[in-house]
């Protein structure tokens, strides 16, 4: 199922209005679900008329890829930065490394959990959502994060794990992060009755451990 903007805003004043909207409906996910914001609530939020509104998005549904667009904006530039508060250089090591891998992951989803529950959500029930180059993006995005770790894992004498391994890994990482931070207070992350701090450990340790198996 594809999503398609009503059009796309050239004027800045036409732009400034769709950003107003965006923040206004990234707050309100913080506050309730998707289903249970209109754009009545938007426009009241946002000080504009329900007609503006519709003029630049068809319906509400609409607003989801713009939104995910906007984050995944957000997505690259945290991907950029993500080893600069790291010395790569004195801390040559494969656990701490990973370590600032979960708890970067961990901190990040903490921050837009409302925004990646919406979208989640929404993309299990229909389908994705449309978005140029996203996936050769997000390939660039994991290759830079998880250079320094392969790179690590090298110098400890260890094969570089298979593409397919690399795959699981990430699945593993990431639904592990998505549990812990979209759906804590549901079952099974609900059973998980422990801090942050320990689940970062927790989590390393085991990934640490998948990465290292039977590659010496």
């Amino acid at each position: 199922m594809t999503i398609e903007l009503v059009h796309t805003p050239k004027q800045t004043r036409s732009q400034d209005t769709q950003e107003r909207v965006l923040r206004a409906l990234e707050e309100m996910l913080s506050e309730r679900f998707f289903e249970q914001i209109t754009i009545r609530d938007l426009a009241a939020r946002t000080g504009v008329s329900s007609g503006t509104i519709y003029r630049r998005f068809k319906d509400k549904e609409a607003l989801l890829p713009v939104l995910y667009e906007r984050f995944d904006h957000m997505m690259d530039e945290w991907a950029t930065e993500f080893w600069d508060d790291f010395s790569l250089d004195t801390e040559r090591r494969v656990a701490p490394r990973l370590r600032h891998l979960v708890g970067k992951h961990l901190d990040f989803y903490k921050t837009h959990a409302p925004i990646l529950r919406t979208v989640y959500l929404y993309m299990r029930l229909h389908g994705e959502l449309s978005l140029t180059d996203i996936d050769e993006k997000r390939q660039s995005s994991y290759q830079h994060m998880l250079e320094p770790v392969f790179a690590a894992l090298a110098s400890e004498e260890q094969v570089e794990p298979s593409a397919d391994q690399v795959r699981l890994f990430l699945l593993l990482l990431l639904s592990s992060i998505n549990e812990r931070t979209l759906f804590g207070d549901l079952k099974p992350a609900r059973t998980l009755q422990i801090d942050d701090e320990t689940f970062v450990t927790e989590l390393t340790a085991a990934l640490y451990a998948y990465l290292s198996m039977g590659y010496k």
